[in-house]
């Protein structure tokens, strides 16, 4: 009996849920031209881990070896890197932003390389990259 109580007691003092707010208005003007601008997904940075880029890197590191096996010959120096991370993971726009290496057919190699590589997805739009190999 006292359980009973208790449960009708319990039950008495639980508040209505507030009505639920009616769906905005398909009427409402559209955003102001300021709105538009706070929000422009083209030049939004994504981000990821901090370890996830020199991640695949080292997990693909064979196919940099593959490349300087077969087209470095002696060929020494360093090479950096520029290419975006789409909203996919996929790597785009590699360019060579200075290379010391003196081997267009390595360095074609080594762009090559990285635009197959996979990354992880970012969050919050495009990642940038710059990465400088050693050979």
């Amino acid at each position: 009996m006292l359980l009973l109580l208790a449960a009708l007691s319990a039950y008495a003092n639980d508040k209505p849920a507030p009505p639920a707010k009616p769906p905005a208005s398909t009427d409402a003007p559209a955003a102001t031209a300021a709105e538009d601008e706070a929000f422009d997904l083209d030049t939004e940075e994504g981000h990821l881990p901090e370890d996830a880029v020199p991640g695949v890197l080292k997990k693909n590191e064979w196919a940099f070896t593959d490349c300087y096996s077969r087209l470095g010959g002696t060929s020494s120096g360093r090479m950096q890197l520029t290419w975006e991370i789409s909203l996919t993971g996929a790597a785009s726009a590699v360019k060579i932003a200075e290379s010391d290496l003196k081997n267009p057919l390595l360095e074609a190699c080594l762009v090559k390389a990285v635009g197959r590589m996979k990354f992880p997805e970012p969050r919050g739009g495009v990642v940038h990259v710059d990465h400088t190999f050693n050979f």
